[in-house]
């Protein structure tokens, strides 16, 4: 079809008539045919603006068939919950079937237009579905011309029954209503009010290993939010520091507790999940939190966001915080983005395997808070996969909609170099390794421990072998 340049194929599922915005006739002289009303077809970027329903769904599919593989979607996020369902019912799961890279960008705009002045400068074509009626249509072009000067296609669906909307993607459903932000619990007499019709304890428990640069800090905020009432202690537990981490954490005031002398009898490990476990046995809190010590920026609305769906909504056993995270590059004076184990790892390996928890933003991120009688269930390995071991469990435990992510802002803190993102990397799959066993009844080989490197320069080989042995942890 070449009509306005637009590369439909035929195979396009109803009849398609395209025409410009010159001459809407077959608004009506054509009811049963996908209507395309354009300023015509441009190679370059594209981006789809929709709401839900029937004509959003015809936007999809005329853009499927012009050979339109990658696509983005911005959504303004309806105020009204249902009429959210319908976009995540009908959009969400019909855009991943079409194309074979979707993105999709939930904005809260104060309206359609705003969000076309913002993203005008970006894109060549912006489509979206029509108005209900026909008489909405020119005057929805002519503002939408007022503040972009690409091409503008509105298209109409060929549907004329109505469509039974399900509830889409639970997955997206999930990330829609239970992930929050550190904002929404910024009022400390709301928590405490919550916190005391719950009668729950509450402990944070700051791990640290060689952090003197940054603990003070650290625990300062958190005697500032203990001082509002939310928190009950705070509690530093030193994996055996040569700096002077655990002299500042006395200093002030606070319990300070080396992991390998608590509970002696039960032996003793090295690693994050081995601190956190035997933390567990230094309070008799009813919901446990642990923070890094490393955060050079940490605000007490890192408390409040990560405490606050816990204490707010009974219903919720879990939270696991997100942050964003600038790495400091100094040598080069540039910033990259953290989370880089779980973009090129956990998160292809999540997809594959442990699609349940696809939704979690930073599923390797160490900020969380528990219920006790959760944690106490759990099997937990002393190294770097406590934090998807413990998310994995908890879903598994008491169900997706049990747990929630917040988002606690920016964070500031340490990166390691690529040598010790690859051996957290090796960690982390002995973790997911175990765990897939066990769920197979044990049957396989015991988990590798060794991980081999062989390095080449100018013709000289360097075999490198370190050994990571995994421990699992119970407290029953």
């Amino acid at each position: 079809m070449d009509q306005l340049n637009w590369p439909l194929q035929s195979s396009i599922s109803a009849p398609v008539t395209v025409t410009s915005f010159d001459d809407l006739s077959a608004f009506e002289s054509a009811p049963h045919d996908i209507l395309v009303m354009t300023d015509g077809w441009r190679p370059g970027s594209k981006a789809a603006i929709l709401r839900g329903g029937m004509n959003a769904k015809a936007v999809l599919d005329v853009l499927a068939r012009s050979d339109v593989a990658a696509l983005k979607i911005f959504h303004i996020e309806e105020k009204i919950p249902q009429l959210e369902d319908i976009f995540v019912g009908t959009i969400v799961p019909e855009a991943n079937r079409l194309f074979d890279q979707v993105n999709i960008f939930w904005r809260h705009d104060q309206s359609i237009y705003d969000l076309i002045e913002s993203i005008a400068g970006e894109y060549d074509m912006l489509l979206f579905g029509a108005p209900l009626a026909k008489s909405e249509v020119l005057p929805f072009y002519r503002r939408i011309k007022d503040i972009y000067p690409g091409s503008v296609t509105i298209v109409r669906s060929a549907a004329t029954d109505d469509e039974e909307f399900d509830a889409g993607d639970p997955i997206f459903k999930w990330v829609r209503e239970r992930t929050y932000d550190a904002h929404d619990f910024s009022f400390p007499s709301a928590l405490r009010n919550y916190k005391r019709k719950l009668g729950k304890k509450v402990s944070v428990i700051l791990p640290a290993l060689n952090e003197e640069k940054t603990v003070g800090k650290v625990i300062e905020t958190a005697l500032e939010v203990k001082s509002s009432g939310i928190i009950d202690e705070v509690i530093l537990i030193d994996s055996d520091s040569t700096d002077d981490t655990a002299a500042i954490g006395k200093s002030y005031g606070i319990p300070v507790y080396s992991h390998s002398q608590i509970c002696s009898d039960l032996g003793t490990y090295r690693g994050k999940g081995e601190a956190m476990f035997k933390s567990a046995f230094v309070t008799d809190a009813d919901i446990l939190a642990w923070v890094d010590t490393d955060i050079e920026n940490i605000v007490p609305s890192f408390f409040y966001g990560l405490l606050g769906p816990i204490l707010t909504y009974p219903q919720i056993e879990f939270v696991k915080g997100y942050f964003a995270r600038p790495v400091r590059v100094e040598s080069s004076g540039i910033e990259l983005g953290g989370g880089r184990v779980t973009e090129i790892f956990a998160r292809p390996y999540i997809n594959l395997y442990l699609p349940e928890l696809s939704g979690y933003i930073q599923p390797l991120a160490g900020t969380v808070a528990i219920y006790r009688h959760l944690l106490e269930k759990m099997y937990l390995p002393t190294n770097y996969g406590i934090e998807i071991a413990m998310l994995a469990q908890a879903v598994k435990q008491v169900g997706l909609w049990a747990t929630c992510q917040v988002n606690l802002g920016e964070v500031i803190h340490k990166s390691k170099d690529v040598i010790g993102l690859s051996e957290m990397a090796f960690q982390i799959l002995q973790v997911l390794h175990d765990m897939n066993m066990s769920q197979k009844g044990g049957a396989g080989k015991p988990c590798q421990p060794m991980l081999r490197r062989v390095f080449s320069t100018r013709g000289h080989f360097e075999i490198s072998i370190k050994r990571f042995n995994i421990f699992w942890r119970q407290f029953k």
